[in-house]
């Protein structure tokens, strides 16, 4: 359906402007030459499976879909994951064609303890091509169109197969579901196209519904890596641009609503910012309505092909991810685990799914309106030691109204009382926001101590590659802490 629809467009519109890039534009009609000229080029070399890893690019969208035209099971490879990871990836998938930025992996140097047996080949645009040879070839789940890595809590992320059946599946509900309410001519790609949603809602709704969507490189747009933000730039890009849908994370929503503090111009083009990636706060949404942007929380998984449901204009409502998307169903079970069907994943590499409805580990349930509530991860379940059971990403995402408590971790697992964790260190204004936070929660759930520890973020081993916490490290740093240790002070909130 996606390549389906680039066809028509250059039928039907060959000179409407289909991706603008640093330097150049390109129309539908060019698209689709240039991504037959390179699916053409990419066959050639017979790959069994193709690894594009790269920046934000018109290249990596014109590879990555004539890995579509050419039915070539693609990997996106995000450029944020560690040597150790890169390498699972390609022993698991068996990847045999390097599409990107290899340079540094094929060099066959003593320092490069992760080179690699390939050859350069060719070129497609500016991204280089390797040629990979491959000892022990993994057979790949049949109609494997494309495999995204899932950076899990363990160094080692899970390969998950998806047709381009359910590529374009989800691709259209989103587009049906978006396009009939709102008018989205323009959409600025932020997060990098390596993450699967933004796959999606950055090249393929666009192809879909015949819009325009602006790729540029993470720096000019204001992200570098996987959590490090530049507010200027990222106003800079939209003020040049000024798009009308954006997809966004909690944290980069706090920084569009300051940006938007301080040039309100700026959400004036904007019709649909979709956010997701945690649980949202209802009252950081309020924030962003009352400005003038028009933020709507979704939720999704890899395993059902990115998105499973989502607040619209037409149906929202705060404090909850939206109704499911008309193509998928969702139940929950007696302990409260929500289970989705209608768009599941063909499995893991090696590992093919087979039951129907797949068990997501998210805890939640549907409320008397059909719409879908996230409470936190199943697995992430803090029990304190009066048998209280509390989701941390809700204590978490009610923190995200106050800009103090920015990135905070909850542990408490097994104590008493529940802390907090956070980089900022000024103590006053942390206590204060605690405090505030503090009333809007029911006893049990309340911070009673916090621990400030400059470079938190970038602790390594502490997050996942998507910035999500590895909550037993903290627990552990945590717990081996002193009052006082190595200027890291933990604070009692006094009520």
């Amino acid at each position: 359906m996606i390549i389906e629809s680039l066809i028509r467009h250059s039928i039907d519109t060959p000179n409407k402007i289909a991706f603008i890039g640093a330097d150049e534009e390109i129309s539908y009609q060019n698209l689709l030459v240039r991504v037959r000229d390179v699916a053409e080029y990419l066959v050639e070399y017979s790959p069994k499976c193709m690894a594009l890893r790269a920046e934000n690019s018109l290249d990596w969208v014109i590879a990555d879909l004539a890995a579509l035209y050419a039915e070539i099971p693609n990997v996106p490879v995000p450029l944020f994951f560690t040597p150790e990871q890169v390498d699972h990836i390609l022993v698991e998938s068996g990847a045999d064609l390097l599409v990107g930025d290899w340079d540094a992996w094929v060099e066959n140097t003593a320092e490069n303890a992760h080179s690699l047996d390939a050859r350069l080949v060719g070129h497609a645009g500016n991204l280089s091509i390797w040629k990979r040879s491959v000892e022990d070839e993994k057979p790949l789940l049949t109609h494997t169109g494309k495999i995204t890595f899932t950076s899990g809590s363990t160094g080692h992320p899970k390969g998950v197969c998806l047709s381009q059946n359910q590529l374009s599946k989800v691709s259209r509900a989103l587009a049906d579901t978006i396009a009939t309410e709102v008018k989205c001519e323009k959409h600025l790609v932020l997060l990098p196209l390596s993450t699967l949603l933004e796959n999606i809602t950055g090249i393929y709704v666009p192809i879909i519904i015949g819009a325009t969507s602006v790729v540029l490189n993470g720096e000019e747009v204001g992200l570098s890596g996987s959590s490090n933000f530049n507010p200027s730039q990222f106003a800079l890009a939209l003020a040049k641009y000024l798009p009308n849908s954006l997809v966004l994370t909690p944290a980069l929503l706090m920084a569009l609503i300051e940006v938007v503090k301080a040039m309100p111009v700026l959400a004036k083009n904007l019709e649909f910012v979709a956010v997701g990636g945690a649980r949202v706060s209802p009252q950081l949404l309020d924030m962003a309505h009352s400005l003038g942007i028009p933020a709507f929380e979704g939720y999704g998984l890899s395993e059902n092909a990115s998105v499973v449901s989502l607040n619209t204009p037409s149906a929202y409502k705060a404090g909850t991810s939206g109704k499911p998307l008309p193509h998928i169903d969702v139940k929950v079970s007696n302990d409260g685990e929500i289970y989705v069907t209608g768009c599941v994943a063909l499995g893991y590499i090696g590992q093919p799914f087979e039951q129907g409805w797949y068990a997501t580990g998210d805890l939640g349930h549907l409320d008397e309106d059909g719409f879908l509530v996230i409470n936190g991860r199943k697995k992430n379940q803090i029990i304190t030691a009066f048998g209280r059971n509390i989701s941390p990403e809700w204590v978490e995402s009610e923190a995200q109204a106050f800009r103090a408590l920015y990135g905070m971790v909850l542990v408490g697992d097994g104590e008493k009382s529940l802390s907090a964790i956070l980089e900022n260190p000024n103590v006053e204004q942390v206590t204060a926001a605690l405090k505030q936070l503090n009333q809007r929660l029911p006893d049990y759930a309340r911070i009673r101590t916090f621990i400030t520890a400059q470079g938190l973020s970038s602790m390594a081993g502490f997050y996942t590659s998507n910035g999500r916490p590895i909550r037993s490290k903290f627990e552990q740093w945590m717990l081996s802490k002193t009052d006082e240790d190595d200027g890291r002070i933990i604070t009692p909130i006094n009520e």
